[in-house]
């Protein structure tokens, strides 16, 4: 069924209706002269109607990557209509509206709005994935008084939205086009939301995993993009962005692959802009980092927990937010880095633990006894069998990598009534088949925050999901859904283990133990400082 709607800027959009809501589907925020070129924000329509009641097309990325993170949550949704992919016309949005009492959309309601940022590696994903569908959560927001609006939208991955070189941007082609299209979203969305009923000074942007990542980048910006940042499951030091010199390499690994080294710059660019759409994703070379890149722009520099947990700026990565923006929320899940098993540790074995017991070891070659405490506290020794190892380096992965993260930019943050900060841990178990069920996974703190698995999940489940929703209206809403972090004190909301009785619960004195998390990587960062503990991680997961 589908409802028509005109705004008093867009003109006459017709969009799904959906259980007390209206979509608007796949409208084009930004056009692209070429599909490596800076975005350029959609300003009018025209004058004709506009069929929103779909879809639009995702950017360029593998086809049914979303089975891959089906595969993660270990449950699948059915699928939409969905258009193929698109090197040009896949910067679009979708819009969840409630209907107010009346039945109608109220274009003067100045209700609040969130904007999701979906995850995937900056390699896959999209807006259009049945996982991130608003409804139900909007509905739950009509169901408590506090209704608000709903966003998703695309952005540009792989080769079209990271890669970089010295004779692109010569041309013309700026680095970190995923980040630049965002910041475009945002615009298109203060501009034009209200004439959904939406407020364009009440936006909350959040993400999860790389959107996550690209949330809290945008809390770099000079430029307000938002009233409030939530970042689940990744922020800014999930991992680091790459020096111009590396992406100078992707770039030559990717030209090789495409036959292109011998032409010259002008012929080189002029085939990357028109070769098939699909070889973007088919023929890249598996490996080469896509991902963002240090411009001096969207990326200011490389953090690091010094200059993330300080809360005096440092010009070296300055994070202007801490005086714009209202409120920030991060969490994170208990065993957030699964994901980091499928997508390379599971190719050390076997025999993972002795590698990591010796590239711990030289990773730490100057502070032996951080390597040995490391080793000893995640009982990790190199005959420790495969399948316990594995499960231990990725426990130390997501506290280093996760947890201490989130730590960090608490400490770092304001801490004061214009500039809040709020931390959650998600330790609601994994209730569906599969390799990690039981365990408070990746990806799983959207499928349940977002209610779209919720005739899967039994009585105890669905009401850790029904507190996080509620706990995030709250927040989109402007309010203080538990007691912000305040000192040195981590105080923290805690959703599950529902198995244990705990749906969610309120921990004011932050304590490691007391959150379901360990205290190991804190000692161990006070030791030899997070920076060190985490190249530990990280060098280890790139093969070290």
């Amino acid at each position: 069924m589908t409802t028509t709607f005109r705004h008093k800027n867009l003109g006459q959009l017709t969009g799904k209706s959906a259980d007390g809501s209206v979509q608007f589907l796949g409208l084009k925020y930004a056009s692209l002269e070429n599909r490596l070129a800076p975005p350029q924000l959609v300003t009018n329509y025209g004058s004709q109607a506009i069929d929103a009641s779909k879809y639009g097309p995702p950017p360029v990325s593998p086809l049914m990557a979303v089975n891959r993170e089906f595969g993660f949550i270990q449950h699948t949704l059915p699928l939409p209509e969905v258009p193929p992919h698109s090197d040009l016309e896949g910067l679009n949005l979708n819009v969840t509206v409630p209907l107010s009492n009346s039945g109608t959309i109220d274009s003067n309601a100045k209700l609040p709005v969130y904007v999701f940022i979906h995850g995937g590696g900056f390699a896959v994903g999209s807006s259009w994935y049945p996982h991130y569908n608003g409804v139900p959560l909007v509905k739950i927001s009509i169901e408590k008084g506090k209704p608000i609006i709903g966003i998703t939208l695309n952005y540009r991955l792989g080769i079209t939205g990271w890669m970089t070189s010295e004779e692109l941007r010569k041309a013309g082609y700026k680095a970190n086009n995923g980040f630049h299209d965002q910041r475009t979203a945002l615009k298109w969305i203060k501009k034009f939301i209200g004439g959904f009923g939406g407020d364009p000074d009440e936006i909350t942007v959040c993400g999860e995993s790389a959107g996550g990542l690209s949330a809290t980048m945008l809390l770099l910006s000079k430029e307000p993009l938002m009233k409030r940042c939530l970042s689940t499951g990744g922020a800014v030091l999930l991992f680091k962005p790459i020096p111009t010199a590396v992406a100078e390499s992707a770039y030559q690994s990717v030209i090789q692959a495409f036959g292109l080294a011998d032409k010259s710059p002008e012929d080189r660019i002029r085939s990357l802009l028109t070769i098939p759409a699909d070889h973007l994703w088919q023929k890249a070379p598996m490996g080469v980092p896509l991902i963002p890149v240090i411009d001096g722009e969207t990326v200011p520099g490389e953090p690091n927990f010094v200059t993330v947990a300080s809360q005096k700026d440092d010009p070296a990565f300055p994070i202007p937010a801490r005086k714009w923006c209202a409120s920030l929320m991060i969490g994170e899940s208990q065993l957030d880095s699964n994901i980091l098993a499928w997508m390379g540790l599971d190719a050390r074995n076997p025999g993972i633990a002795a590698k990591f017991v010796e590239s711990t070891k030289k990773t730490l070659s100057s502070h032996p006894d951080a390597a040995d405490a490391l080793l000893s506290a995640y009982n990790i020794t190199p005959s420790t069998n495969d399948d316990e190892a594995m499960l231990s380096i990725l426990r130390f992965g997501a506290d280093i990598s996760f947890y201490a993260p989130a730590l960090a930019f608490a400490k770092g943050w304001p801490q004061t009534k214009e500039n809040k900060f709020f931390l959650y841990h998600f330790n609601e178990g994994n209730p569906w088949e599969g390799r990690f069920k039981g365990e408070a996974g990746h990806i799983l703190d959207v499928a349940f925050l977002f209610q779209n698995f919720n005739e899967f999940l039994n009585d105890e489940q669905k009401a850790v999901a029904r507190a996080y929703a509620e706990d995030f209206i709250e927040f989109v809403n402007g309010n203080d859904p538990w007691p912000p972090v305040e000192g040195g004190k981590m105080g923290a909301r805690v959703y599950g283990p529902s198995n244990a009785g705990i749906t969610a619960k309120y921990v004011a004195s932050g304590n490691p133990e007391e959150v379901g998390r360990r205290g190991h990587v804190v000692k161990l960062g006070e030791m030899v400082g997070f920076d060190a503990i985490l190249d530990v991680f990280q060098i280890f997961f790139r093969g070290g």
